[in-house]
């Protein structure tokens, strides 16, 4: 359980951050875009939602993912359309 506790938090804690510092190069042009660190992200949220499937009930862990998500389709949208 204590493993789970902190897996929880540094999903939480790195999601938030990532979708923050998003927001700020997307929309405020502040800051470069970390890359690096939404690969090793992603990769984490994918073993440690295998190993822990409960985390996924968290809305701490959830949604950074969706506005990660969002902010995708976004750049996606601007860069094409």
């Amino acid at each position: 359980m204590e493993k789970e506790k902190i897996s929880f938090l540094v999903l939480s804690i790195l999601g938030i951050v990532i979708v923050i510092d998003g927001i700020l190069e997307q929309f405020f042009n502040i800051g470069v875009k970390q890359d690096n660190l939404v690969i090793g992200y992603c990769i984490a949220f994918v073993l440690i939602s295998t190993k822990f499937p409960n985390i996924l009930k968290r809305k701490f862990v959830i949604i950074p993912m969706y506005a990660m998500i969002l902010q995708m389709l976004y750049s996606l949208v601007i860069t094409y359309i």
